[in-house]
Protein backbone atom coordinates (compact mmCIF):
# COMPACT_ATOMS: atom_id res chain seq x y z
CA UNK A 1 0.00 0.00 0.00
CA UNK A 2 1.27 3.45 -0.84
CA UNK A 3 1.69 5.59 2.23
CA UNK A 4 0.29 9.09 2.23
CA UNK A 5 2.59 12.02 2.56
CA UNK A 6 1.78 12.41 6.24
CA UNK A 7 2.48 8.72 6.88
CA UNK A 8 5.90 9.04 5.26
CA UNK A 9 6.58 12.03 7.48
CA UNK A 10 5.64 9.94 10.51
CA UNK A 11 8.05 7.19 9.48
CA UNK A 12 10.86 9.72 9.47
CA UNK A 13 9.75 11.15 12.78
CA UNK A 14 9.57 7.71 14.33
CA UNK A 15 13.06 6.86 13.14
CA UNK A 16 14.64 10.00 14.59
CA UNK A 17 13.49 13.21 16.23
CA UNK A 18 12.95 15.75 13.50
CA UNK A 19 13.44 19.47 13.74
CA UNK A 20 10.19 21.38 14.23
CA UNK A 21 9.00 24.75 13.02
CA UNK A 22 6.14 26.93 14.21
CA UNK A 23 3.30 28.37 12.14
CA UNK A 24 3.58 31.79 10.56
CA UNK A 25 6.34 34.27 11.28
CA UNK A 26 9.82 34.32 9.74
CA UNK A 27 10.12 34.49 5.97
CA UNK A 28 6.47 33.54 5.51
CA UNK A 29 5.06 36.68 7.16
CA UNK A 30 4.35 38.55 3.97
CA UNK A 31 2.81 35.52 2.32
CA UNK A 32 0.55 34.66 5.22
CA UNK A 33 -0.57 38.26 5.68
CA UNK A 34 -1.46 38.52 2.01
CA UNK A 35 -3.39 35.27 2.27
CA UNK A 36 -5.75 36.62 4.93
CA UNK A 37 -8.13 38.24 2.49
CA UNK A 38 -8.37 35.15 0.33
CA UNK A 39 -8.26 32.70 3.24
CA UNK A 40 -6.25 30.25 1.17
CA UNK A 41 -5.09 26.85 2.32
CA UNK A 42 -1.63 26.72 0.75
CA UNK A 43 0.58 24.06 2.29
CA UNK A 44 4.31 23.91 2.74
CA UNK A 45 5.24 21.05 0.44
CA UNK A 46 8.76 20.23 1.62
CA UNK A 47 8.04 18.73 5.04
CA UNK A 48 4.27 18.39 5.30
CA UNK A 49 3.91 21.46 7.52
CA UNK A 50 1.33 24.12 6.86
CA UNK A 51 1.19 27.86 7.41
CA UNK A 52 -1.78 29.60 8.92
CA UNK A 53 -3.16 32.68 7.17
CA UNK A 54 -3.22 34.88 10.25
CA UNK A 55 -2.26 38.55 10.10
CA UNK A 56 0.52 39.90 12.29
CA UNK A 57 -1.55 41.38 15.11
CA UNK A 58 -0.30 43.29 18.16
CA UNK A 59 -2.68 42.86 21.08
CA UNK A 60 -0.57 45.05 23.36
CA UNK A 61 -0.30 42.54 26.17
CA UNK A 62 -3.94 41.42 26.30
CA UNK A 63 -4.72 38.36 28.38
CA UNK A 64 -6.65 35.47 26.81
CA UNK A 65 -8.12 33.14 29.44
CA UNK A 66 -8.78 29.53 28.46
CA UNK A 67 -10.75 27.13 30.66
CA UNK A 68 -9.57 23.51 30.48
CA UNK A 69 -10.08 20.30 32.41
CA UNK A 70 -7.12 19.79 34.67
CA UNK A 71 -6.94 16.04 33.97
CA UNK A 72 -5.53 16.85 30.51
CA UNK A 73 -3.41 19.84 31.46
CA UNK A 74 -0.71 18.48 29.15
CA UNK A 75 -2.78 19.69 26.18
CA UNK A 76 -2.51 23.34 27.16
CA UNK A 77 -0.67 24.32 30.31
CA UNK A 78 2.86 22.94 30.71
CA UNK A 79 6.29 23.99 31.82
CA UNK A 80 9.62 23.11 30.28
CA UNK A 81 10.35 19.72 31.78
CA UNK A 82 12.68 18.16 29.22
CA UNK A 83 9.84 15.84 28.23
CA UNK A 84 9.38 16.46 24.49
CA UNK A 85 5.58 16.81 24.39
CA UNK A 86 5.50 19.11 27.42
CA UNK A 87 8.23 21.24 25.90
CA UNK A 88 6.43 21.37 22.53
CA UNK A 89 3.26 22.63 24.22
CA UNK A 90 5.24 25.15 26.25
CA UNK A 91 7.04 26.38 23.13
CA UNK A 92 3.72 26.68 21.28
CA UNK A 93 2.26 28.90 24.00
CA UNK A 94 5.35 31.06 24.08
CA UNK A 95 5.46 31.40 20.29
CA UNK A 96 1.84 32.57 20.15
CA UNK A 97 2.35 35.01 23.02
CA UNK A 98 5.40 36.53 21.37
CA UNK A 99 3.93 36.60 17.88
CA UNK A 100 0.73 38.41 18.87
CA UNK A 101 1.92 40.20 22.01
CA UNK A 102 -0.63 38.59 24.28
CA UNK A 103 -0.67 36.34 27.33
CA UNK A 104 -2.32 32.92 27.39
CA UNK A 105 -3.79 32.39 30.85
CA UNK A 106 -5.04 28.91 31.58
CA UNK A 107 -7.58 27.99 34.25
CA UNK A 108 -7.84 24.29 35.06
CA UNK A 109 -10.76 22.64 36.83
CA UNK A 110 -11.82 18.99 37.32
CA UNK A 111 -13.70 18.13 34.14
CA UNK A 112 -14.08 14.40 33.64
CA UNK A 113 -17.49 12.73 33.38
CA UNK A 114 -17.65 12.14 37.13
CA UNK A 115 -17.47 15.90 37.77
CA UNK A 116 -19.52 16.99 34.77
CA UNK A 117 -22.18 18.74 36.87
CA UNK A 118 -19.61 21.03 38.48
CA UNK A 119 -17.86 21.74 35.18
CA UNK A 120 -21.10 22.51 33.38
CA UNK A 121 -22.20 24.67 36.30
CA UNK A 122 -18.98 26.68 36.18
CA UNK A 123 -19.46 27.36 32.46
CA UNK A 124 -23.15 28.21 32.49
CA UNK A 125 -23.11 30.21 35.72
CA UNK A 126 -20.16 32.30 34.57
CA UNK A 127 -21.60 33.08 31.14
CA UNK A 128 -25.20 33.63 32.23
CA UNK A 129 -23.95 36.05 34.89
CA UNK A 130 -22.40 38.16 32.12
CA UNK A 131 -18.93 37.39 33.44
CA UNK A 132 -16.24 37.77 30.74
CA UNK A 133 -13.63 35.68 32.58
CA UNK A 134 -13.36 33.07 29.83
CA UNK A 135 -12.32 33.89 26.28
CA UNK A 136 -12.22 30.23 25.23
CA UNK A 137 -13.92 27.26 26.88
CA UNK A 138 -12.56 23.77 26.33
CA UNK A 139 -13.56 20.44 27.75
CA UNK A 140 -14.75 16.92 27.15
CA UNK A 141 -16.86 16.86 23.99
CA UNK A 142 -19.93 15.28 25.54
CA UNK A 143 -19.88 17.86 28.32
CA UNK A 144 -19.14 21.07 26.42
CA UNK A 145 -21.15 20.74 23.18
CA UNK A 146 -24.53 19.86 24.75
CA UNK A 147 -24.49 23.24 26.52
CA UNK A 148 -24.89 24.94 23.13
CA UNK A 149 -28.66 24.55 23.46
CA UNK A 150 -28.53 27.01 26.37
CA UNK A 151 -27.42 29.80 23.99
CA UNK A 152 -24.19 30.53 25.81
CA UNK A 153 -21.75 30.07 22.88
CA UNK A 154 -21.01 32.10 19.80
CA UNK A 155 -21.58 30.55 16.38
CA UNK A 156 -18.16 29.62 14.98
CA UNK A 157 -19.34 28.52 11.53
CA UNK A 158 -17.95 31.74 10.06
CA UNK A 159 -15.43 32.69 12.74
CA UNK A 160 -13.18 35.41 11.37
CA UNK A 161 -9.83 33.69 11.78
CA UNK A 162 -10.71 29.99 11.67
CA UNK A 163 -9.93 28.43 8.30
CA UNK A 164 -11.69 25.07 8.20
CA UNK A 165 -9.95 24.13 4.97
CA UNK A 166 -6.71 23.62 6.89
CA UNK A 167 -5.76 20.03 7.81
CA UNK A 168 -5.52 20.82 11.52
CA UNK A 169 -9.32 21.08 11.84
CA UNK A 170 -11.44 17.94 12.14
CA UNK A 171 -13.96 18.01 9.30
CA UNK A 172 -15.70 14.87 10.49
CA UNK A 173 -16.54 16.46 13.80
CA UNK A 174 -17.67 19.76 12.33
CA UNK A 175 -19.89 18.02 9.77
CA UNK A 176 -21.74 16.29 12.58
CA UNK A 177 -21.71 19.11 15.11
CA UNK A 178 -23.21 21.59 12.63
CA UNK A 179 -27.00 21.87 12.67
CA UNK A 180 -28.92 24.31 10.48
CA UNK A 181 -25.60 25.91 9.57
CA UNK A 182 -24.69 26.61 13.19
CA UNK A 183 -21.46 25.36 14.78
CA UNK A 184 -20.86 26.06 18.46
CA UNK A 185 -17.78 23.99 19.21
CA UNK A 186 -14.71 23.07 17.19
CA UNK A 187 -12.27 20.17 17.18
CA UNK A 188 -8.69 20.46 16.01
CA UNK A 189 -5.03 19.79 16.65
CA UNK A 190 -4.92 22.36 19.45
CA UNK A 191 -5.90 19.31 21.55
CA UNK A 192 -3.82 16.14 21.63
CA UNK A 193 -6.82 14.08 22.74
CA UNK A 194 -8.32 14.23 19.23
CA UNK A 195 -5.53 11.76 18.47
CA UNK A 196 -4.94 9.92 21.75
CA UNK A 197 -8.62 9.06 22.26
CA UNK A 198 -8.88 7.24 18.91
CA UNK A 199 -10.22 3.72 19.45
CA UNK A 200 -7.79 1.02 18.30
CA UNK A 201 -7.03 -2.66 18.81
CA UNK A 202 -3.61 -3.66 20.13
CA UNK A 203 -2.33 -7.21 19.71
CA UNK A 204 0.34 -9.24 21.49
CA UNK A 205 2.90 -10.19 18.82
CA UNK A 206 4.47 -12.86 21.01
CA UNK A 207 1.18 -14.74 21.44
CA UNK A 208 0.51 -14.55 17.71
CA UNK A 209 3.97 -16.05 17.16
CA UNK A 210 3.38 -18.76 19.75
CA UNK A 211 0.13 -19.78 18.06
CA UNK A 212 1.72 -19.50 14.61
CA UNK A 213 -0.88 -16.96 13.53
CA UNK A 214 0.01 -14.29 11.00
CA UNK A 215 -0.23 -10.69 12.14
CA UNK A 216 -3.47 -9.18 10.73
CA UNK A 217 -1.70 -6.39 8.84
CA UNK A 218 -2.27 -7.93 5.42
CA UNK A 219 -5.94 -8.45 6.20
CA UNK A 220 -6.19 -4.74 6.88
CA UNK A 221 -4.37 -3.84 3.67
CA UNK A 222 -6.55 -6.14 1.58
CA UNK A 223 -9.79 -4.81 3.05
CA UNK A 224 -10.44 -8.18 4.68
CA UNK A 225 -10.16 -7.11 8.31
CA UNK A 226 -13.86 -7.71 8.98
CA UNK A 227 -15.96 -8.48 12.03
CA UNK A 228 -15.95 -12.17 11.15
CA UNK A 229 -12.18 -12.19 10.60
CA UNK A 230 -11.69 -10.47 13.96
CA UNK A 231 -14.01 -12.89 15.77
CA UNK A 232 -12.23 -15.81 14.16
CA UNK A 233 -8.93 -14.62 15.57
CA UNK A 234 -10.47 -14.05 18.99
CA UNK A 235 -11.55 -17.70 19.07
CA UNK A 236 -8.01 -18.82 18.22
CA UNK A 237 -6.75 -17.88 21.67
CA UNK A 238 -7.85 -19.69 24.79
CA UNK A 239 -5.72 -21.53 27.34
CA UNK A 240 -5.98 -22.67 30.95
CA UNK A 241 -2.85 -20.93 32.23
CA UNK A 242 -3.18 -21.87 35.89
CA UNK A 243 -4.25 -25.48 35.36
CA UNK A 244 -7.53 -25.33 37.30
CA UNK A 245 -9.53 -26.69 34.34
CA UNK A 246 -11.60 -23.51 34.14
CA UNK A 247 -11.13 -20.64 31.69
CA UNK A 248 -11.55 -17.54 33.83
CA UNK A 249 -10.03 -14.08 34.33
CA UNK A 250 -6.66 -15.65 35.21
CA UNK A 251 -6.31 -17.44 31.87
CA UNK A 252 -5.62 -16.56 28.25
CA UNK A 253 -8.37 -14.87 26.24
CA UNK A 254 -8.57 -13.72 22.65
CA UNK A 255 -9.95 -10.25 23.40
CA UNK A 256 -10.27 -8.00 26.43
CA UNK A 257 -12.41 -4.88 26.60
CA UNK A 258 -14.93 -2.98 28.69
CA UNK A 259 -17.95 -0.88 27.75
CA UNK A 260 -16.12 2.00 26.10
CA UNK A 261 -13.98 -0.35 24.02
CA UNK A 262 -16.91 -2.52 22.90
CA UNK A 263 -18.87 0.49 21.63
CA UNK A 264 -16.44 1.21 18.74
CA UNK A 265 -17.80 -1.89 17.02
CA UNK A 266 -21.00 0.08 16.42
CA UNK A 267 -19.16 2.64 14.34
CA UNK A 268 -16.55 0.41 12.71
CA UNK A 269 -19.31 -1.80 11.28
CA UNK A 270 -21.39 1.23 10.27
CA UNK A 271 -24.35 0.30 12.42
CA UNK A 272 -24.93 3.70 14.00
CA UNK A 273 -28.45 4.35 15.17
CA UNK A 274 -29.01 7.47 13.08
CA UNK A 275 -28.50 8.05 9.37
CA UNK A 276 -27.72 11.26 7.50
CA UNK A 277 -30.14 12.38 4.83
CA UNK A 278 -29.44 14.24 1.59
CA UNK A 279 -30.42 17.53 3.22
CA UNK A 280 -27.87 17.02 5.99
CA UNK A 281 -30.36 16.17 8.72
CA UNK A 282 -30.38 12.93 10.69
CA UNK A 283 -33.17 10.45 11.23
CA UNK A 284 -33.54 7.35 13.38
CA UNK A 285 -32.70 4.41 11.13
CA UNK A 286 -32.75 1.43 13.46
CA UNK A 287 -32.92 -1.51 13.68
CA UNK A 288 -32.23 -3.08 10.31
CA UNK A 289 -30.96 -6.55 9.45
CA UNK A 290 -27.37 -5.33 9.62
CA UNK A 291 -27.89 -3.92 13.12
CA UNK A 292 -29.38 -7.17 14.36
CA UNK A 293 -26.61 -9.27 12.82
CA UNK A 294 -23.88 -7.17 14.48
CA UNK A 295 -25.81 -7.19 17.76
CA UNK A 296 -26.04 -10.99 17.74
CA UNK A 297 -22.32 -11.38 17.06
CA UNK A 298 -21.28 -8.87 19.71
CA UNK A 299 -23.65 -10.46 22.22
CA UNK A 300 -22.06 -13.86 21.58
CA UNK A 301 -18.54 -12.43 21.80
CA UNK A 302 -19.13 -10.85 25.18
CA UNK A 303 -20.41 -14.14 26.62
CA UNK A 304 -17.84 -16.40 25.01
CA UNK A 305 -14.92 -18.05 26.85
CA UNK A 306 -12.54 -16.13 24.58
CA UNK A 307 -13.53 -12.70 25.94
CA UNK A 308 -12.58 -10.99 29.19
CA UNK A 309 -14.86 -8.23 30.44
CA UNK A 310 -12.61 -5.99 32.49
CA UNK A 311 -15.61 -4.41 34.22
CA UNK A 312 -16.25 -7.76 35.87
CA UNK A 313 -12.64 -8.72 36.58
CA UNK A 314 -11.92 -9.01 40.31
CA UNK A 315 -8.53 -7.35 40.60
CA UNK A 316 -8.51 -3.56 40.84
CA UNK A 317 -9.19 -0.72 38.40
CA UNK A 318 -11.44 -2.81 36.18
CA UNK A 319 -13.29 0.05 34.47
CA UNK A 320 -10.38 1.76 32.78
CA UNK A 321 -8.17 1.66 29.72
CA UNK A 322 -4.97 0.91 31.61
CA UNK A 323 -6.64 -2.16 33.12
CA UNK A 324 -7.40 -3.43 29.64
CA UNK A 325 -3.84 -2.77 28.50
CA UNK A 326 -2.55 -4.62 31.56
CA UNK A 327 -4.08 -7.85 30.23
CA UNK A 328 -2.00 -7.48 27.08
CA UNK A 329 1.16 -6.63 28.98
CA UNK A 330 1.01 -9.74 31.18
CA UNK A 331 0.15 -11.99 28.23
CA UNK A 332 -3.40 -12.89 29.30
CA UNK A 333 -5.03 -11.43 26.21
CA UNK A 334 -4.03 -11.73 22.55
CA UNK A 335 -5.90 -8.53 21.63
CA UNK A 336 -7.35 -5.62 23.56
CA UNK A 337 -9.66 -2.75 22.71
CA UNK A 338 -8.31 0.56 23.94
CA UNK A 339 -7.62 4.14 22.92
CA UNK A 340 -4.35 5.06 21.22
CA UNK A 341 -3.04 6.57 24.44
CA UNK A 342 -2.84 2.99 25.72
CA UNK A 343 0.41 2.65 23.78
CA UNK A 344 2.03 4.90 26.39
CA UNK A 345 1.31 2.35 29.12
CA UNK A 346 3.20 -0.36 27.21
CA UNK A 347 6.59 1.32 27.04
CA UNK A 348 8.02 -1.25 29.46
CA UNK A 349 6.39 -4.27 27.85
CA UNK A 350 9.09 -6.77 26.94
CA UNK A 351 7.18 -8.43 24.10
CA UNK A 352 6.42 -6.66 20.84
CA UNK A 353 2.89 -5.56 20.12
CA UNK A 354 1.02 -4.23 17.11
CA UNK A 355 -1.82 -1.85 16.39
CA UNK A 356 -4.93 -2.26 14.22
CA UNK A 357 -8.12 -0.39 13.36
CA UNK A 358 -11.42 -1.83 14.57
CA UNK A 359 -12.84 -4.25 11.96
CA UNK A 360 -15.26 -3.44 9.15
CA UNK A 361 -18.67 -5.10 8.84
CA UNK A 362 -17.69 -7.05 5.72
CA UNK A 363 -15.45 -6.78 2.68
CA UNK A 364 -18.12 -4.84 0.79
CA UNK A 365 -17.79 -1.98 3.28
CA UNK A 366 -15.48 0.44 1.54
CA UNK A 367 -13.61 2.08 4.42
CA UNK A 368 -12.42 1.37 7.91
CA UNK A 369 -14.07 3.53 10.55
CA UNK A 370 -12.17 4.50 13.70
CA UNK A 371 -14.28 6.35 16.23
CA UNK A 372 -12.90 8.82 18.75
CA UNK A 373 -13.91 8.22 22.35
CA UNK A 374 -16.12 11.17 23.26
CA UNK A 375 -13.86 12.42 26.03
CA UNK A 376 -11.68 14.19 23.44
CA UNK A 377 -11.42 17.95 23.84
CA UNK A 378 -13.52 20.50 21.98
CA UNK A 379 -13.50 24.30 22.22
CA UNK A 380 -16.22 26.95 22.29
CA UNK A 381 -16.22 30.72 22.53
CA UNK A 382 -18.69 32.07 25.11
CA UNK A 383 -21.01 34.95 24.22
CA UNK A 384 -19.28 36.94 26.97
CA UNK A 385 -15.80 36.70 25.43
CA UNK A 386 -14.14 40.12 25.44
CA UNK A 387 -12.95 39.84 21.83
CA UNK A 388 -14.44 36.89 19.89
CA UNK A 389 -12.20 37.52 16.87
CA UNK A 390 -9.15 37.34 19.11
CA UNK A 391 -10.43 34.05 20.52
CA UNK A 392 -10.78 32.58 17.04
CA UNK A 393 -7.29 33.78 16.12
CA UNK A 394 -5.81 32.05 19.15
CA UNK A 395 -7.63 28.79 18.34
CA UNK A 396 -6.31 28.90 14.77
CA UNK A 397 -2.75 29.49 15.93
CA UNK A 398 -2.96 26.78 18.61
CA UNK A 399 -4.24 24.25 16.08
CA UNK A 400 -1.68 25.04 13.41
CA UNK A 401 1.28 24.60 15.71
CA UNK A 402 -0.36 21.51 17.18
CA UNK A 403 -0.47 19.96 13.71
CA UNK A 404 3.09 20.95 12.81
CA UNK A 405 4.85 20.24 16.08
CA UNK A 406 2.91 18.60 18.90
CA UNK A 407 1.28 15.73 17.01
CA UNK A 408 4.57 14.62 15.35
CA UNK A 409 6.41 15.00 18.67
CA UNK A 410 3.83 12.81 20.38
CA UNK A 411 4.29 10.07 17.82
CA UNK A 412 8.04 10.16 18.22
CA UNK A 413 7.76 9.87 22.01
CA UNK A 414 4.82 7.49 22.35
CA UNK A 415 6.22 4.96 19.93
CA UNK A 416 9.89 5.33 20.85
CA UNK A 417 11.82 2.08 21.38
CA UNK A 418 8.82 -0.10 20.53
CA UNK A 419 8.13 -0.03 16.83
CA UNK A 420 9.65 3.25 15.80
CA UNK A 421 11.15 1.76 12.64
CA UNK A 422 8.25 -0.57 11.91
CA UNK A 423 6.75 0.41 8.55
CA UNK A 424 3.74 -1.85 9.21
CA UNK A 425 2.85 0.18 12.27
CA UNK A 426 3.33 3.49 10.47
CA UNK A 427 1.01 2.22 7.75
CA UNK A 428 -1.64 1.13 10.27
CA UNK A 429 -1.44 4.51 12.02
CA UNK A 430 -1.98 6.23 8.71
CA UNK A 431 -5.03 4.08 7.97
CA UNK A 432 -6.41 4.72 11.45
CA UNK A 433 -5.97 8.49 11.16
CA UNK A 434 -7.59 8.59 7.74
CA UNK A 435 -10.50 6.60 9.17
CA UNK A 436 -11.15 8.98 12.09
CA UNK A 437 -14.91 9.19 12.62
CA UNK A 438 -17.17 11.40 14.72
CA UNK A 439 -20.73 10.17 15.08
CA UNK A 440 -23.65 12.62 15.12
CA UNK A 441 -25.50 10.98 18.02
CA UNK A 442 -22.22 10.65 19.88
CA UNK A 443 -21.37 14.33 19.36
CA UNK A 444 -24.73 15.21 20.94
CA UNK A 445 -24.52 12.42 23.51
CA UNK A 446 -25.83 14.64 26.31
CA UNK A 447 -28.77 15.91 24.26
CA UNK A 448 -29.80 12.50 22.94
CA UNK A 449 -29.72 10.52 26.19
CA UNK A 450 -26.59 8.59 25.25
CA UNK A 451 -28.36 6.73 22.47
CA UNK A 452 -25.22 6.47 20.33
CA UNK A 453 -24.13 3.40 22.32
CA UNK A 454 -27.50 1.69 22.19
CA UNK A 455 -26.63 -1.36 20.08
CA UNK A 456 -23.45 -2.44 21.83
CA UNK A 457 -24.61 -1.34 25.29
CA UNK A 458 -27.74 -3.46 24.98
CA UNK A 459 -25.60 -6.40 23.89
CA UNK A 460 -23.22 -5.74 26.76
CA UNK A 461 -25.76 -5.49 29.57
CA UNK A 462 -28.74 -7.53 28.31
CA UNK A 463 -28.59 -11.19 29.26
CA UNK A 464 -31.42 -12.01 26.89
CA UNK A 465 -29.96 -12.74 23.47
CA UNK A 466 -33.10 -11.55 21.70
CA UNK A 467 -35.43 -8.62 22.05
CA UNK A 468 -33.36 -5.82 20.50
CA UNK A 469 -36.11 -4.56 18.18
CA UNK A 470 -38.91 -4.80 20.74
CA UNK A 471 -36.85 -3.07 23.41
CA UNK A 472 -35.90 -0.25 21.06
CA UNK A 473 -39.51 0.23 20.00
CA UNK A 474 -40.29 1.21 23.59
CA UNK A 475 -37.53 3.85 23.54
CA UNK A 476 -38.03 5.27 20.06
CA UNK A 477 -40.59 7.95 20.91
CA UNK A 478 -38.36 9.38 23.61
CA UNK A 479 -35.35 9.35 21.29
CA UNK A 480 -37.34 11.08 18.53
CA UNK A 481 -38.51 13.69 21.02
CA UNK A 482 -34.91 14.37 22.02
CA UNK A 483 -33.89 14.66 18.37
CA UNK A 484 -36.73 17.07 17.58
CA UNK A 485 -35.83 19.21 20.57
CA UNK A 486 -32.20 19.35 19.46
CA UNK A 487 -33.11 20.57 15.99
CA UNK A 488 -35.55 23.07 17.43
CA UNK A 489 -32.83 24.49 19.68
CA UNK A 490 -30.67 25.08 16.60
CA UNK A 491 -33.32 26.92 14.62
CA UNK A 492 -32.46 30.43 13.46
Amino acid sequence: MKLTKRALAWVLLLAAAAATASCGGGDTTADTTAAVTEKTAETVVDDNRVNDALPEMDYEGDSVTILYREEVAYEFDTEQTGEPVDDAVYDRNRAISERFNLTLDYMGRPGLWATQAEYKGLITNTVLAGDSTFDIITGQSNIVLPLATENIYLDLADAKYIDYSKPYWKDGYHDNATINGHLYSVSGDYALTTLTETNVILFHAGLFNDYDIEYPYQLVRDGKWTLDAFLGLVESFSADLNGDSVIDENDLRGFTAYGNSINPLTYSTQTAIMAKQDDGTYIIDFPKERHIEVYDKVWELIRSPYFLDREKAPEGFAHSDNAVVYELEVGRSAMVGVVLKGVEWLRDMEEDFGILPYPKYDEAQKDYVCSILRRFTVASVPITAADPDQSSLVLEALSCIGYNEIIPTYFNVALKDKYTRDSDTAEMLDIIQQAAYFDFADAFYGNLSGVSDYLTSYAYYNNNAKGLASHFAKQEKTIQKDLDALYEAYED
